[in-house]
């Protein structure tokens, strides 16, 4: 319970309701469906089933980085996705 009061998540909530949230947010910040699968233990292709519409947001976050990588201002750790 404690762990659920501290993420700010609504009650009722079930500590699998954390998982989701911590996949949704980080999503949103932009970590890549790769790393995510790591971090969570599971595949990317659970991370697309359950997540995926989530992701669709994604093509204009990759096309900004291909653009930041081709004109050679992307930060040496971008070119690993953190």
């Amino acid at each position: 319970m404690p762990a659920i009061e501290a993420s700010g998540v609504r009650k009722p909530a079930r500590i699998y309701d954390l998982r989701s949230t911590f996949a949704s947010n980080a999503i949103a910040a932009g970590v890549s469906v790769f790393e995510l699968a790591r971090v969570m233990g599971t595949s990317i292709e659970m991370i697309d089933h359950h997540y995926g519409t989530l992701l669709d947001g994604s093509a204009s976050r990759i096309s900004s980085k291909l653009a930041a990588f081709e004109a050679g201002q992307e930060r040496p750790e971008e070119r690993l996705g953190h």
